[in-house]
């Protein structure tokens, strides 16, 4: 289902790119032709990043597929020289790379959840403790945690959430190195850059939090208790998946060994990284229980139960125990030879075969999806277009049968108009009324989302002017006409707001300043080098 919902979530945002929107936030089709925005609301990174590949004419679901590739080798890339930076070993590196790839739960997200944005996200984890370590251990300014925590952002927000609360810990325990002043101030840049890069996406977020109520802000609507509940793992599953089970939520056999060795391995591994590799496995610990049946998850604040399933836990757990388990394995072998690391990696693979049975990947008729962007059945998941309707006003959602039922026709809520003439395409409409009376409301067939502009023009003097527009009792945008006249147009179009507008320019100034500044660290880096030359 969640593949689906990504297929036509991409070909949404292809559509309204072809129909003029640079940035895809009316999806047109979509909601019985009423216009939907995912974009608004949900990272906008997978709606767009996939459809690089459209350059070679291929299909949605290829280019997911493609894209999909191409996050597994960024994912052991960025793993690599997070590990790498650490431990200064490549051999150590090179297995964390391979066992963060070959995770369970990576494997899940890839194959059978088809969970794209969250797949996206394994990339920047390790980009963004990478950046965090050095700063800590360095007192140049890098920018490496800020792209990295700009990527996440513009990823999965519930993810980013959770980074930010490890980070924050993860500070904490090195209370101590931010005494220093000047890497207290990089931190700081480097949090102020993350804020202004991506306020293109927070703010036109906030613009319509503050709107309107739309379902996705409803209290308990993404926190649900019956889905934290019933979605826990139980203990057993951390080793070994039923058949009954489709997800699979194991450790992982080499990473399990990896991680027991431990108690052998500490007391060798290098004190520059024995720190971090026990606050590593702790953490991947915490998490797993928190993961697990029994925990009473569910009396954690509300902004811990966003995460609506416990099991997304597993995506950190795979990064901590990934690099855990190879500091051990890399410090029990000692020196690790090539030959190791293709046994490892060999092995790995083999008892990924036991999963099997429990990998599916579907292919489907992109003809057969447009349909299912309607709305046609509360529970019959023939919503795929609209994930589970959490980007409808709440006025809306509360008024499905009357999205199912409604005309593509303006209709005249209250007074007097007689509708001439009317066209209608994608996001753009025009009409042509007469005889309007003064006060007369009109409901437009579109969802109410904020960027919409709307202009009215009297045709006997020619004057026109902006109408603002509000949200009808159906969820849907009304206007309402001031004057009396006999013949008026009204031209609707969608432009986006100025916020959203003014960010993109704030983002695009923000990050050519962060590349400035970083250019310039190199610079004078290497002048420095060749000055001693």
């Amino acid at each position: 289902m969640t593949g689906i919902q990504h297929i036509c979530r991409l070909m949404g945002t292809y559509q309204s790119i072809c129909e003029g929107q640079f940035f895809s936030v009316i999806m047109s089709n979509f909601c019985n032709g009423f216009g939907y925005s995912w974009n608004i609301f949900y990272s906008p990174l997978t709606a767009y990043a996939p459809l690089i590949f459209k350059i070679f004419n291929i299909s949605f679901t290829s280019c997911i597929k493609i894209f999909m590739a191409v996050v597994v080798y960024l994912s052991g890339l960025a793993m690599y020289k997070f590990t790498k930076k650490v431990t200064k070993n490549d051999n150590i590196a090179t297995i964390a790379a391979i066992l963060y790839i070959l995770a369970p739960y990576r494997v899940t997200d890839m194959y059978v959840r088809n969970a794209l944005a969250e797949l996206t996200s394994f990339i920047f984890i390790p980009i963004i403790f990478n950046g965090l370590y050095t700063l800590l251990n360095d007192e140049k300014l890098t920018f490496t945690m800020a792209l990295g925590t700009i990527g996440l952002i513009l990823t999965h927000t519930i993810i980013t959430m959770y980074t930010a609360i490890l980070c924050f810990i993860y500070l904490i325990l090195n209370v101590k190195k931010l005494r220093n002043k000047k890497i207290l101030r990089n931190i700081i840049i480097n949090l102020i850059f993350i804020v202004i890069i991506s306020s293109f996406f927070w703010v036109p977020l906030l613009e319509h939090k503050m709107a309107t109520t739309y379902e996705v802000f409803v209290p308990g609507r993404m926190e649900r208790p019956a889905t934290l509940k019933d979605l826990k793992v139980y203990p057993i599953e951390l080793i070994y998946t039923p058949k009954i089970q489709t997800h699979i939520y194991q450790i992982g056999i080499v990473n399990l060994i990896g991680i027991l060795l431990i108690g052998y391995a500490y007391d060798k591994i290098p004190k520059e990284y024995r720190k971090i590799t026990l606050i590593f496995l702790i953490m991947g610990i915490i998490l797993t229980i928190m993961s697990l049946r029994f925990f009473p998850f569910e009396k954690l604040p509300a902004i811990l139960k966003m995460i609506q399933f416990t099991f997304r836990l597993f995506e950190f757990t795979s990064f901590f125990f990934a690099f855990v388990a190879a500091v051990n394995i890399g410090t029990v072998l000692k020196k690790v030879k090539v030959y190791d690391v293709v046994f490892l990696l060999s092995i790995s693979i083999l008892l990924l075969v036991p999963y099997k049975s429990k990998i599916e990947y579907k292919a489907h008729d992109e003809t057969e999806l447009w349909p299912a962007t309607e709305v046609t059945s509360d529970t019959g998941r023939l919503h795929a277009g609209l994930a589970s309707f959490e980007y409808l006003p709440s006025n809306a959602f509360k008024n499905k049968d009357y999205i199912i039922t409604r005309t593509q026709e303006p209709i005249i809520v209250s007074g007097n108009a007689t509708i001439e003439e009317y066209s209608k395409n994608g996001t753009n409409m025009q009409m042509k009324i007469s005889d309007i009376t003064e006060g007369t409301k009109i409901e437009l067939p579109y969802i109410y989302y904020l960027g919409y502009q709307i202009t009215y023009t009297n045709l006997n003097d020619n004057t026109k002017e902006i109408i603002k527009y509000s949200e009808s009792e159906k969820g849907f945008i009304q206007i309402e006409v001031n004057q009396a006249s006999e013949n008026i147009c009204i031209n609707v179009k969608y432009t986006g707001t100025m916020e959203m507008k003014i960010t993109v320019i704030v983002s695009a100034l923000g990050l050519l300043v962060m590349l400035f500044i970083a250019i310039r660290q190199k610079y004078l880096l290497y002048s420095e080098k060749y000055s001693k030359i």
